[in-house]
């Protein structure tokens, strides 16, 4: 019996587990425990052969002692589930909330692990960093595999983090790393004071690890750096600039009157960012138009990212244990999300994990 118990275990939770990352349909929850039911049922169908078999080969002979008793009473088992799970069905929440968007992950210059919270607010199980992020991006889908990619520094460090696998691509005394971003197979690394020259760099260094090659000079200050749309984008001071996968076709995108805290590419027109004074801005490219969404109290140090999978502006502030999320399209507040309920970074550094392809 305690096989079986185990067996059906596991089914169960293949069943109604739900995909981190994927966003399920509103009537995820209905539709998985119907199909549950449907095996259940077959599965019942099928068992009433075996009774053939046993009346044939070893029937029992000593009533309620015999492996043909055991069988009944697993299938009796087996009658009763059916009979839960339909009354289940019958009782189920009808306001379980749907998820929308992939997990945010929450790293920090200040804390040796990434809390991760689900879309609906459930915060899961931490991820061992083992180095505390400046930086951090992620790659693949979660129908195979994904790897998340973390900086830090001093030294200048790179640890992909793929399952239970962390593999250390670079770790040398080039500088401080101070953005990081995946674009096809290569990682691009912004670098504070690129090996001691005083000067900030933009370098490429493959997935897989291997020699670290500069792609261009940052003028100012070295910042965040994003992917999007085939280009490579980064913060310098007080603009954003951005150029193709090998370094060329230098393009400067926004200039503001303050520096740029963090930033990221909505869409083809539009960048969102913090500034040095806690103001979170979108700009219009084509219009040259600036918008004020928020205006923060207290530091404003933090990170700005879209959640790819719903499209929505998530904010992580120093010192704040909730993210605030923004709706790109009508620019208005959507709500927060507590990603931990205790010591929220002081210089929070934002992924998501990735959705299903």
């Amino acid at each position: 019996m305690t096989m079986f118990y185990n067996g059906l275990f596991i089914v169960l939770l293949a069943v109604l587990a739900p995909s981190l990352g994927c966003p399920p349909g509103p009537d995820e929850l209905p539709d998985k425990l119907a199909g549950l039911l449907t095996q259940l049922e077959t599965a019942k169908a099928d068992f009433q052969s075996i009774f053939d078999v046993t009346d044939e080969q070893c029937p029992c002979q000593t009533p309620g002692d015999c492996f043909e008793s055991d069988l009944e009473a697993l299938n009796t088992t087996l009658c009763d589930l059916i009979n839960n799970l339909t009354a289940l069905i019958g009782d189920q929440s009808t306001d379980c909330p749907a998820l929308e968007g992939c997990a945010a992950l929450v790293g920090g210059c200040d804390r040796t692990d990434i809390a991760q919270v689900d879309p609906v607010g459930t915060i899961l199980p931490s991820l061992g960093a083992f180095s505390s992020p400046s930086a951090l991006t992620v790659s693949g889908d979660n129908a195979s595999s994904y790897s998340i990619y973390i900086l830090s520094s001093p030294p200048l460090r790179i640890i992909c983090v793929s399952g239970t696998t962390n593999t250390t691509l670079i770790q040398e005394d080039l500088g401080s790393g101070t953005g990081i971003a995946v674009l096809d197979d290569l990682l691009y690394v912004a670098i504070d004071n690129y090996n001691t020259t005083g000067i900030d760099h933009l370098a490429s260094i493959p997935t897989s690890g291997g020699t670290l090659s500069l792609l261009t000079e940052i003028s100012c200050q070295a910042g965040r750096v994003r992917a999007f749309n085939g280009r490579v984008y980064f913060s310098d001071c007080k603009k954003i600039k951005c150029v193709n996968e090998t370094g060329g076709d230098l393009q400067v995108k926004l200039k503001f009157s303050f520096s740029i805290s963090s930033f990221d590419v909505i869409d083809d027109n539009r960048i969102v960012f913090i500034d040095a004074a806690g103001g979170l801005w979108i700009y219009d490219i084509a219009t040259k138009c600036f918008k004020l969404l928020h205006c923060k109290t207290g530091p404003p140090f933090g990170d700005v990212k879209i959640n790819r999978c719903s499209s929505l502006i998530y904010v992580a502030y120093s010192g704040v244990s909730d993210l605030n999320i923004f709706n790109a399209t009508s620019l208005e507040s959507v709500g927060t999300l507590e990603y931990t309920t205790s010591n929220p970074s002081v210089c929070p550094r934002l992924g998501f994990e990735p959705d299903c392809p």
